[in-house]
């Protein structure tokens, strides 16, 4: 049993970070577009809860602790911003969307819309280089796992939409405006940690001896 609370305390997470969207989602009104015109508080709350789960698995001393949080923190700013922008451009509705498609060049158009298409793998492959970079020991085979995880996660999450006939649409706008992109992905990343438990029990054994 003390063999999978990792993966349950994952799945639990990842389930936790879901609920927290959605919840926001619909005290806000589920109607249009009204979603996209407010910034989501559950972004940076399940961030933090994600970042205190994370913390669990990695053994470091407290100056490196702080130091891959921060850089931790720092990266998901930048992948926030990058998935954001990309998906601004691939579903910009309305006449203030379509004004900005019109006012940027088709260049960078076509570069902004498919840099989601590198953005997504790279979230786990930058978690993974970022622990590495610690000296932490995550496992090559969690990243292929995570790396097919999140991709997959999006026509994963858009066969479930349409399984239970999900209002609105069946679509990957729909599979984020839902929730039901995000703990998949949360769960794909995590997978990451998990690589980490054996480190931590071992040193955490090693200082209480």
């Amino acid at each position: 049993m003390k063999d999978k609370i990792p993966i349950i305390s994952l799945t639990t997470l990842s389930i936790i970070v879901g609920l927290l969207w959605r919840l926001e989602v619909e005290y806000h009104g589920w109607t249009g577009l009204i979603w996209l015109s407010y910034f989501h508080l559950a972004i940076p709350l399940s961030y933090i809860l994600f970042l205190a789960w994370g913390n669990v698995f990695i053994s470091i001393d407290f100056k490196n602790r702080v130091l891959i949080n921060v850089i931790a923190i720092i990266y998901g700013v930048l992948i926030y911003y990058g998935l954001a922008t990309s998906l601004t451009y691939n579903f910009a509705g309305g006449p203030s969307g379509f004004l900005l498609v019109m006012q940027t060049p088709e260049w960078q158009l076509n570069l902004i819309r498919f840099s989601i298409l590198f953005i997504v793998p790279f979230i786990p492959v930058g978690t993974f280089l970022i622990l590495k970079l610690f000296r932490q020991e995550p496992k090559f085979k969690f990243l292929m796992l995570a790396i097919v995880g999140v991709v997959l996660s999006i026509p994963l999450s858009v066969l479930m939409l349409e399984i239970i006939n999900h209002k609105g649409g069946q679509d990957l706008i729909h599979s984020i405006k839902s929730g039901m992109l995000i703990p998949f992905w949360v769960f794909s990343i995590g997978l990451l940690f998990i690589g980490q438990r054996k480190k931590y029990e071992h040193t955490t054994m090693a200082k209480k001896s």
